[in-house]
């Protein structure tokens, strides 16, 4: 049989060398932070390996851009720089998660602000702030929502698009069950990893939904992903499987609401800032 030359070719469609070097970069990271040991890691070492881990969608991002040539630097920068969006689009950036995490405390029944959380100090907010922003915020999402996304929703559905990125996107996060103080190992169990991955799976719609409708800014795609990541921090959703059940529903519901209510999705970037 032969292809039809009118149909779009899928397998084109997906960034493999991205994903390849976002894996092999973040996952030598963490890979070495699995064996302290051996290696003589100090508990310093480690962290920072772990923190760093988090630059590899970003550092193939840049990489796979620069080999491509022509304006694929530019756009994936310049993506950065959109930042003239319809209030909605910050709401949803700023407000989504915080609030569907309050909720489910509340669903749950646990205390509005976890016992376990920081102080709520300029001291401590500020650094925090800044370091979720950095690594989940920039780190991450140009490569997922800055890179990889445009490329995949150029012949797939948003939907299709979410649940391949959003699978591959909760499969990276996998050596980080293994590894001392994070989220994952709080909750490293068979259930503790398929509530993950229906989490990340309805971020990532919820991303989708908000690259859409806003013209595909990264800005707002950093933000989104920080906001959440710093709420995290202090509410804490993962203290429990209760509790990160019901934010998983709650974030489902938003993007079921964000899909039928959306309008027309904006332009894509361009090569210039807006």
């Amino acid at each position: 049989m032969h292809e039809d030359p009118g149909q779009p070719d899928t397998a084109s469609a997906i960034p493999w060398p991205f994903f390849a070097l976002s894996y092999g970069i973040s996952w030598c990271l963490w890979g070495l932070a699995l064996f302290p040991a051996p290696l003589r890691l100090q508990p310093t070492t480690v962290g920072l390996l772990t923190y760093l881990g988090a630059f590899g969608p970003c550092l193939a991002a840049i990489a796979c851009a620069a080999f491509a040539g022509g304006p694929a630097v530019g756009r994936l920068f310049f993506s950065m720089l959109a930042i003239r969006r319809p209030w909605t689009s910050y709401a949803i950036a700023l407000l989504l998660m915080p609030t569907a995490m309050l909720a489910a405390r509340l669903i749950s029944r646990r205390p509005l602000l976890s016992p376990a959380a920081p102080p709520l100090i300029p001291m401590v907010l500020l650094p925090v702030l800044l370091s979720v922003m950095l690594a989940a915020g920039f780190g991450e999402e140009t490569g997922w929502r800055g890179y990889a996304l445009p490329v995949l929703l150029r012949r797939m559905s948003p939907l299709r698009a979410s649940f391949f990125l959003g699978s591959l996107w909760a499969l990276w996060h996998a050596p980080l069950f293994f590894l001392p103080d994070t989220v994952q190992r709080h909750i490293a169990s068979a259930p503790g990893a398929l509530l993950f991955a229906a989490f990340c799976l309805c971020w990532t719609m919820l991303f989708t939904r908000l690259h859409l409708s806003s013209g595909g800014s990264l800005f707002l795609a950093i933000l989104f992903h920080g906001t959440g990541d710093f709420s995290s921090v202090f509410l804490q959703p993962f203290e429990s499987l209760t509790t990160f059940a019901a934010l998983i529903v709650l974030m489902a519901l938003a993007a079921l609401a964000l899909r039928n209510s959306s309008p027309a999705p904006q332009p894509l970037p361009s090569s210039r800032p807006a």
